[in-house]
C-alpha cells in the first residue's frame, strides 16, 4: 500500500499486539516518501528506533540511501526533511534522542513517550546529557517526553533541575512543552521553562510530586501567553498557583486532574479568566459553595470535568447552571462521573438548563437510574442542540428498560454509548440489532473513555 503512495505526507503506524511482541517492527518493510512530514509509530523498541534513526541519517542528504526508497523525478526535491515526529517506546534514552537530533535537524515537533515494564537502568535512560542534547534542534517548536505508568510505577529519577534549565537555555523557541514522570525535578527546573521558553503557548506537566505552587510564583509576564494550562496529578499545587493566573486575558484551557489539594478558592480566581472554554478540576476537593462561585463568573466554557469532585451534589450542578447565564448556553460535554452526590435530581437540573450540551458522561454514579435517562431521551429531543455522546459505565442502577428507549426514537442524534459493567452487557444480542438499525451507533462494552480513543486496544474481537 505505502509502495504506490508516492506524495505522502503523513504516517500513523498502531501496532496491536501482546506484551511479547508489541514492539517488534521488523516486519514492516517501510517505504518513506520524500515528500513525508509526519511520522508516527507505536509502539517501537528503543534500539530498533536508534537504529532506523541511522538509517535515516544516512539517507538524509541522499534520500536514495533508504530502503526500498522511490521518488517520482518530477517533485525536484532532492532532500527528505522530517517535520513531525512521534514514538511510544519501551524506553527513552539519551542515546535515543542523541540520534534523533543527529539524523533529523530540521524538527518541528517531536512527541516521546515510553511505557517501561521495570525500572530503566544506565545507559538505557534518560539523564540531563539528553535533555541538552535537544538543543541541537533549530526549529523546535513542540516538545513532549512522557514515562507513563501505563505498565509500572517508574519516572524520570535521573533528570533534575539543571537538565530542564539546560533545555530552557538551548530551546528558548519552543512554544508547546509537555513534561510527564519528572519526578526529582521541582520549582526551579519548571519554572524556567516557563520563564525562559518566550514564545511558550502550550504548558502541561503531570506525575511531578516535587512541583508546587512556587513554580507559579511572579509569572506575570508569562501568563500573558499562556493559552493552554495543564497539571496533572501534581499534589502539592493548591489554590494558590491559580491566583498568578487570574490576570491572564489569553487562557482558554486549564486542567488540574488529580491535583487534590485545588479547593473553593481556586474557583474564585478561575471566575475571572474571561477567554476559558475548557475547564478540568477532576478529583479537586470543591464543593457546591465553589461551583456557585464559577457558574457567576459568566465564563464561555464549553468544556468541563468534575470528575472525582466527591463533595459537589445535585445543588452544585444547580448552583453552577443557574448563577450566570452563559455557562448554560455555551457548555457542550460535561463529565460527572464518580460523584456520588449525584443523582436522577441532577440530570433532571442539566437536561433542563444546559441548552448546548451534546456529550455527557456519569460514569459510576451509582444513584443515577432509569428515570434520568428517560428525562434525557425526552427532554434532548426537543433541543436543537441533541446529545451524541453518553457514558454510562457502572452505572449499576440501570435496568435492562434501558434497551427500550433505544429500541424507539429517543436519542436519534446519538452517535456514542458506553455501556461497559451495566445490565446491557449481559444482553448484547439484542443491542446488536439496535446497532443493525442505527448504523452510526457504536455501543461500546469495554469501559472506554468517551470514543474509545484510550481503549480501541483492548477490545474484544466480538465486540463493538
Amino acid at each position: 500500500m505505502l509502495k504506490g503512495i508516492l506524495c505522502l505526507e503523513s504516517l500513523s503506524i498502531k501496532v496491536r499486539g501482546t506484551e511479547l511482541d508489541a514492539y517488534d517492527l521488523t516486519c514492516i518493510d517501510l517505504f518513506l516518501p520524500q515528500t513525508l512530514k509526519l511520522l508516527k509509530l507505536q509502539p517501537v523498541n528503543e534500539q530498533d528506533a536508534i537504529l532506523f534513526m541511522k538509517v535515516l541519517g544516512d539517507g538524509k542528504n541522499n534520500p536514495g540511501h533508504l530502503v526500498n526508497f522511490a521518488m517520482p523525478s518530477n517533485l525536484g526535491c532532492t532532500c527528505f526533511t522530517l517535520l513531525y515526529l512521534s514514538l511510544v517506546l519501551n524506553v527513552i534514552s539519551d542515546e535515543l534522542i542523541i540520534s534523533i537530533a543527529n539524523s533529523l535537524p530540521f524538527l518541528v515537533e517531536l512527541d516521546l513517550e515510553d511505557r517501561p515494564s521495570t525500572d530503566p537502568k544506565l545507559p538505557r535512560d534518560l539523564t540531563n546529557t539528553g535533555l541538552q542534547s535537544l538543543g541541537l534542534f533549530q526549529h523546535l517548536t513542540s516538545l513532549s517526553i512522557v514515562r507513563s505508568r501505563l505498565n509500572y510505577p517508574v519516572s524520570f529519577k535521573r533528570v533534575n533541575d539543571l537538565g530542564l534549565m539546560l533545555l530552557s537555555e538551548s530551546c528558548r523557541g519552543l512554544e508547546s512543552v509537555k513534561l510527564g514522570g519528572f519526578s526529582t525535578v521541582t520549582d526551579a527546573g519548571f519554572s524556567s521553562i516557563l520563564c525562559s521558553c518566550y514564545n511558550l503557548k502550550k504548558f502541561e506537566v503531570r506525575n511531578a510530586p516535587l512541583m508546587s505552587d512556587l513554580a507559579f510564583h511572579d509569572i506575570i509576564g508569562v501568563v500573558s501567553f499562556l493559552t493552554d494550562l495543564r497539571i496533572l496529578s501534581c499534589n502539592l499545587i493548591t489554590s494558590e498557583a491559580v491566583a498568578e493566573l487570574a490576570a491572564s486575558t489569553t487562557l482558554e484551557v486549564f486542567v488540574t486532574y488529580g491535583c487534590r489539594s485545588i479547593a473553593n478558592p481556586c474557583l474564585d480566581y478561575i471566575s475571572r479568566l474571561s477567554t476559558l472554554t475548557t475547564l478540568n478540576l477532576g478529583g479537586a476537593d470543591i464543593t457546591d459553595s465553589g461551583l456557585a462561585v464559577l457558574g457567576k463568573g459568566n465564563l464561555p466554557i464549553e468544556r468541563l470535568t468534575l470528575r472525582g469532585c466527591v463533595r459537589v451534589t445535585d445543588r452544585g450542578i444547580f448552583s453552577l447552571l443557574n448563577g450566570g447565564e452563559k455557562i448554560k448556553t455555551t457548555l457542550s460535554s460535561l463529565d460527572i462521573g464518580n460523584m456520588p452526590g449525584i443523582s436522577d435530581r441532577g440530570i433532571k437540573t442539566i437536561v433542563s438548563s444546559a441548552e448546548a450540551i451534546t456529550e455527557l458522561c456519569m460514569r459510576y454514579c451509582f444513584h443515577v437510574t432509569n428515570a434520568a435517562l428517560k428525562m434525557l431521551a425526552s427532554e434532548r429531543s426537543k433541543k436543537i442542540n441533541l446529545l451524541q455522546r453518553l457514558d454510562l459505565c457502572h452505572c449499576t442502577c440501570f435496568s435492562i428498560g434501558l434497551l427500550e428507549l433505544l429500541q424507539d426514537s429517543s436519542f436519534r442524534g446519538l452517535r456514542w454509548l458506553g455501556v461497559g459493567s451495566t445490565s446491557l452487557v449481559t444482553a448484547r444480542d439484542n443491542c446488536r440489532v439496535i446497532c443493525a438499525k442505527r448504523p452510526w451507533l457504536t455501543l461500546c462494552f469495554e469501559g472506554c473513555e468517551v470514543g474509545c480513543h484510550d481503549g480501541w486496544q483492548f477490545h474484544k474481537s466480538n465486540g463493538k
